[in-house]
């Protein structure tokens, strides 16, 4: 990835903050290749109650309906239309709250269970999408859709993680999309988080640096190191870029510079207090309180502006390219 571009964006950037995050092209990139192997079927993405409120607005842009299954995510949420509620350990005050919001899709895996539950909370006035394991057969699948008592009015496919696991369920998905259209039932496909893995990148300033027993230590305006750590523990493995070509092992800690706040050891350019580095694979770190530029294709800096109040999306039927102007 040439980063040249951002570091020089940094290098003259005017700012207070230290820790800034960065949304990279590849979102779009990456939607518009799913819509281009399975033309005409609805995506469906839970995003992290973790994530920039201004990310949540963005995709709100984009025709793909956002799961929620927690309070935090609900609270930030304000397209009711394309909204699908999780129903996996449903409490009733989440499903008084959604509904009282206007939010009245609900997702589910156990249909006569969760549309009792539901009912009995809400009573009616509500639809559901029901949800099928990816390795579920497409025949039972609209068997299923067709038997007497389905409420469901649109099927969910499961989820996938990668493009290369959509294009070998690509045929699948497709046949069953064939079989339900004469019926009105919709079709969808849940996006894991792993398909925007890469989509953000984290730019924070060097606070401090220390050198002790020839090692490098660095220390950075940001403490996450609960969410790193869950990446590790994933073997997840974050990519450190910065200005400089010249390497050494070095150690990257929060505010605290304490050993439960390290953030990552490893090789990593050699830097200067003052001087910021680039934090890429880090699609769900704690990043709600963090401000959001966007990146071109190139990964140029676009707008310093929020994303939602600076842009806007179309796409291509022809071609499925999603494009973004300012």
């Amino acid at each position: 990835m040439d980063t040249a571009a951002i570091f020089t964006y940094f290098e003259t950037l005017n700012t207070e903050e230290n820790t800034v995050l960065l949304l990279s092209n590849h979102l779009y990139q990456t939607v518009s290749s799913v819509w281009s192997e399975i033309p005409g079927v609805k995506l469906v993405y839970e995003p992290s109650s973790v994530q920039n409120k201004e990310f949540l607005d963005l995709l709100s842009t984009l025709d793909i309906t956002i799961k929620c299954s927690n309070q935090d995510l609900l609270d930030n949420l304000s397209r009711k239309e394309s909204v699908v509620i999780g129903t996996s350990n449903l409490t009733s005050s989440f499903i008084k709250s959604a509904f009282a919001k206007g939010f009245n899709n609900f997702l589910t895996e156990e249909q006569s269970r969760d549309v009792a539950k539901i009912t009995s909370i809400i009573g009616d006035g509500f639809n559901i999408t029901e949800k099928f394991s990816k390795e579920e057969n497409p025949k039972a699948i609209f068997k299923d859709v067709l038997k007497s008592g389905s409420n469901a009015r649109e099927i969910c496919v499961g989820t996938v993680q990668s493009l290369q696991e959509l294009r070998a369920l690509k045929d699948r998905i497709m046949d069953l999309k064939w079989k339900l259209d004469p019926t009105g039932v919709v079709l969808s496909v849940e996006l894991g988080q792993e398909l925007f893995q890469s989509t953000f990148l984290i730019a924070t300033k060097i606070i401090g640096k220390k050198i002790l027993d020839g090692q490098t230590s660095y220390s950075v305006d940001m403490s996450m190191f609960a969410e790193f750590s869950s990446y590790l523990d994933m073997e997840k493995n974050f990519t450190v870029y910065s200005h400089s070509d010249k390497t050494s092992y070095s150690s990257l800690y929060g505010n605290t510079e304490e050993e439960d706040d390290l953030i990552l050891e490893g090789e990593m350019g050699q830097v200067e207090t003052g001087d910021w580095i680039l934090l890429g694979n880090v699609g769900l770190a704690d990043c709600r309180d963090l401000d959001m530029i966007l990146l071109d294709k190139d990964y140029r800096v676009v707008t310093p502006r929020n994303p939602s109040q600076a842009f806007s999306n179309s796409l291509d039927l022809e071609s499925s390219l999603l494009t973004v102007s300012a």
